[in-house]
C-alpha cells in the first residue's frame, strides 16, 4: 500500500489519521499481536470535532487504543462498506500489521448521527 505524501506529513510516533477516505494509518511499534482480536468502539467530540476510538482487546490486561479525528466523507464510505482497515507502520512508513474492523448497524447509524448525516 503507497501511503499519500500529504498522510505522511501528518503522521508521527504514536498517530493515527485517516487515509484516501477509506482506512487508518497508525505510526507506532506497538500493534495489534492477534488479526482476530475482539475491538470496542467508541466516539467523542472535541468541539467541533469528532473522534473515533478502538480498542482492541489483543491482550486483555494491556489493549491497544487506536484514535483519530474523522470528517463526513471518511465516515460515508466506511459506513456503506461497514468495515475498517488499520495499517500499523514504522517511523519510515513500512506496514507491520493489518488490523479489519466490522462495524455493526447501530454502530453505523450511531457514527453517521454524530457526524451529522443521519440514519
Amino acid at each position: 500500500m503507497k501511503i499519500p505524501e500529504d498522510v505522511k506529513n501528518k503522521l508521527s510516533d504514536g498517530t493515527c489519521v485517516i487515509c484516501c477516505n477509506e482506512f487508518v494509518v497508525c505510526m507506532t511499534n506497538d500493534y495489534p499481536r492477534l488479526s482476530n482480536a475482539s475491538a470496542l468502539f467508541e466516539i467523542d467530540r472535541e468541539g467541533k470535532d469528532v473522534i473515533f476510538r478502538h480498542i482492541i482487546i489483543d491482550d486483555p490486561n494491556n489493549p491497544l487504543t487506536v484514535e483519530y479525528e474523522v470528517d463526513v466523507d471518511f465516515v460515508k464510505q466506511i459506513s456503506d462498506k461497514k468495515e475498517l482497515t488499520i495499517l500499523f507502520v514504522d517511523s519510515n512508513f513500512n506496514e507491520e500489521s493489518r488490523f479489519r474492523i466490522t462495524f455493526s448497524n447501530e454502530e453505523i447509524k450511531i457514527m453517521r448521527k454524530e457526524i451529522g448525516l443521519g440514519t
